[in-house]
């Protein structure tokens, strides 16, 4: 491994597939391959999924993002106790105090906002995307449109986030590890969407 690359492995809020043997698995996997690892919980920007589920914006994050995100952070710090990880190994990204504020994912943010909204395949693939993960809810839509359009701020930020995770990690390069294909995230650092290929950002299927 290139010492200066830093896998991330993205858990989701809420996200059933993370039980406690599937955290295991990552990170063990990641860590014995690769030696470190940072733990991306993108519990601020999941507020806006739980608003397009139905939820009023102070319950979406008192109730829903926030403390599901905090639950989701102890698993993976009483997995790392387990497996006797300490914190220079297993990096729990703090996403409310270290990367929402922080200008230089604010300029990120908007770059990925900028390209979603001039980009007509990049807004497509990344509407279809959250569509798909709002119809796995099955819960009833008034107007799944307008929904999709509240929770694809969850996908931006994601992104953006990963633009700005080299210089934030001081790494030369972030793979972001994952248990299944994450397609527009792969085409998006191919450059299918703007012809800018990225080859300081990569993808792992785990």
């Amino acid at each position: 491994m290139n010492c200066n690359e830093y896998h991330i492995i993205g858990m989701s809020p809420g996200n059933s597939y993370f039980k406690d043997e599937e955290i295991l698995y990552l990170l063990k996997t990641t860590i014995d391959r690769f030696g470190k690892v940072a733990i991306l919980i993108a519990d601020i920007p999941a507020i806006s999924t739980y608003i397009a589920l139905g939820y009023p914006e102070n319950r979406a994050r008192r109730d829903k993002a926030i403390p599901k995100g905090n639950a989701l952070k102890n698993r993976v710090r009483k997995i790392m106790a387990k497996l006797g990880y300490s914190e220079d190994i297993v990096r729990i990204i703090d996403w409310e105090h270290e990367v929402e504020n922080n200008s230089e994912y604010q300029k990120s943010y908007q770059n990925v906002l900028e390209l979603y909204k001039q980009n007509r395949a990049f807004h497509s693939a990344a509407d279809t995307t959250t569509y798909l993960v709002l119809e796995s809810s099955k819960k009833d839509f008034d107007d799944i449109e307008l929904a999709t359009g509240i929770a694809v701020h969850y996908l931006l930020s994601e992104f953006a986030f990963l633009e700005f995770a080299p210089s934030f990690l001081e790494a030369t390069k972030v793979i972001y590890v994952y248990h299944k294909n994450w397609q527009v995230y792969e085409d998006y650092i191919a450059g299918k969407f703007d012809h800018v290929v990225r080859p300081n950002l990569g993808f792992l299927l785990l």
